[in-house]
């Protein structure tokens, strides 16, 4: 029985599409090395940071100090534009959210994201905060950790006081789900709204 799910917030209940902060501001083979899988920019790293609680005004310094001027403007064009990566909410997740809640199930947030550009989130998608019973935000919230850590799943599940017996976890990472069942969380990894719609509700 399900009473309560958390859900992540990227890739989950919000299409965030990161190259969209540097279309038509860089060429298009500088954003692909700079978003490479092999991280040789080093964004992951410091997107990382971010989420950990570092603010863009003493990240991007840093940055600049590892990987030069010509990176260092492209990441304070992202740290700039970030809310042109926030593309809408995932197909079929509000119906969704709202379907649970008639049940009587509670929904959650819990999301990596940055205190200083947490509110270009909720200021994009009010209606998503509003659904939601709470929201645990890793740069605000999190003290330095942030998911995969098993540390931020007990803190998220203290913060929201649920049962982690009666208590679903949604992200679409493998490493988060592996975090999530490292904490004694039930963990799916999610791949659309049907998906999700027929592990809680059965439909």
């Amino acid at each position: 029985m399900v009473n309560d799910v958390i859900f992540d917030f990227c890739g989950v209940l919000v299409d965030w599409q990161p190259r969209r902060a540097l279309d038509g501001l860089f060429p298009k083979q500088d954003i692909d090395a700079f978003f490479a899988d092999d991280d040789r920019c080093g964004f992951m790293y410091y997107d990382d940071l971010h989420d950990r609680g570092t603010d863009y005004p003493e990240l991007l310094p840093a940055y600049e100090e590892e990987y030069g001027t010509r990176l260092a403007q492209m990441m304070r064009a992202y740290a700039a534009h970030i809310d042109r990566t926030l593309v809408g909410l995932m197909p079929g997740m509000p119906e969704l959210l709202a379907d649970l809640k008639q049940r009587g199930v509670r929904v959650w947030g819990l999301t990596n994201w940055g205190r200083d550009t947490w509110p270009v989130m909720a200021g994009r998608f009010p209606q998503l905060i509003e659904a939601l019973d709470g929201v645990v935000v890793s740069g605000r919230d999190g003290d330095g950790a942030a998911k995969p850590d098993e540390t931020f799943f007990s803190l998220a599940l203290e913060r929201f006081g649920v049962d982690r017996a009666t208590t679903l976890f949604v992200d679409d990472s493998p490493y988060n789900i592996d975090g999530a069942r490292a904490a004694g969380l039930p963990a799916i990894r999610f791949v659309d709204a049907a998906g999700v719609r027929a592990r809680t509700l059965g439909a």
